[in-house]
């Protein structure tokens, strides 16, 4: 099989715009992120902070700078090792964001909020806990987005609101995971004969490739109709345990469907659902093989995803949503079934 041809097919998965949607083309336009307080996002963390310990956590609202930035910054600002630093994910730049960072400060006193004078980032709160804050380690986000120059059927977008409010869509991964031009794709080179990346480039480079495979399968479980229907001896995601198990007889709207990001290990899907994950997999012998060889291991994630707290305000071509969503969940994900904007 082409590599070339390969590359191509995982730079489709990273082409939000033309992935399949649950409903179909939306019928109203807008623009979004016309200014950074039309984004806002309020993480919460999965776990509650003992006010003790080594680690000194604090809630930064930061505007308009990226995650990993603030994490530098605020390691520099007190002479600290980078890797001192802990954050639970990379939140959008291009926003207001509230998200919690963790530094390992053991036997120092707390440092005045004033210390961290960065452009942008502003301290809410400071707190102590025992151990680093972990990527991963969210309950959710919360989001508030202003949509404007609302234009189109705007009866029809209250209706695929009203569905989406109880209903469930399709879980890709967002364009800030492939980075600008879908170039995290290419950071490796050749898939045959990858280069050696510093560790920061490796893991945005790895990320990218199993976002984009987990996209296209997601993609052809919704273009065949199967993504809300789990198949014979699918592994499904238990909505309310939270966990992964395999099912042969699935029954019950709370068992979803998953897909694999890639790694090694064993897939333990059977029958039907193992046939078709086998079938999806072998276009892309090349990034399999090199996803194998980088030490992760395989696992799943939820094709679906159940948006909590939708709820919306249109008045005149201005629109406001907001909702909260788990750890690992995209914006974007939902914004695309009801409106389409220009990057």
């Amino acid at each position: 099989m082409n590599c070339s041809d390969e590359a191509l097919r995982l730079r489709r998965g990273a082409d939000l715009n033309a992935l399949p949607r649950i409903m179909g083309l939306p019928v109203t336009t807008g623009i979004i992120r016309t200014e950074p307080a039309d984004f806002i996002v309020r993480e919460s963390l999965a776990f509650e902070l003992t006010g003790a310990g080594e680690h000194l956590y604090l809630l930064v609202r930061k505007t308009g700078q990226n995650t990993r930035w603030v994490a530098k910054q605020l390691a520099q600002t007190i002479n600290l090792s980078y890797r001192a630093v802990g954050y639970a994910g990379l939140k959008d730049r291009h926003a207001i964001t509230e998200q919690w960072f963790s530094l390992h400060l053991p036997g120092c006193e707390d440092p005045d909020p004033e210390v961290f004078a960065i452009d942008g980032v502003e301290v809410l709160e400071q707190r102590r806990h025992v151990g680093k804050l972990r990527v991963g380690a969210l309950r959710g986000n919360q989001f508030r987005i202003v949509i404007r120059n609302l234009d189109g059927d705007c009866v029809e977008l209250e209706r695929r609101l009203s569905v989406l409010r109880d209903g469930l869509l399709p879980n890709y991964f967002g364009a800030q995971r492939f980075g600008r031009g879908a170039g995290n794709l290419g950071l490796f080179g050749d898939l045959e004969r990858p280069a050696k990346l510093k560790r920061e480039s490796r893991s945005f480079a790895l990320s990218a490739l199993r976002s984009a495979l987990f996209n296209n399968y997601l993609a052809q479980r919704i273009s065949d109709g199967s993504a809300a229907t789990a198949l014979p001896g699918e592994i499904v995601y238990d909505e309310v345990e939270r966990t992964f198990r395999h099912e042969p007889d699935v029954r019950g709207q709370s068992l979803q469907p998953t897909g694999l990001l890639w790694g090694a290990g064993e897939n333990r899907a059977t029958d039907k659902a193992l046939e078709c994950e086998r079938s999806f997999f072998t276009q892309y012998p090349a990034t399999i093989k090199l996803l194998e060889s980088q030490d992760l291991r395989m696992m799943r994630r939820p094709l679906l995803i159940r948006p909590r707290e939708l709820e919306w305000q249109v008045d005149d071509q201005q629109m406001i949503v907001s909702f909260t969503l788990a750890r690992g969940q995209f914006a974007t994900a939902l914004l695309r079934e009801f409106v389409t904007w220009p990057e």
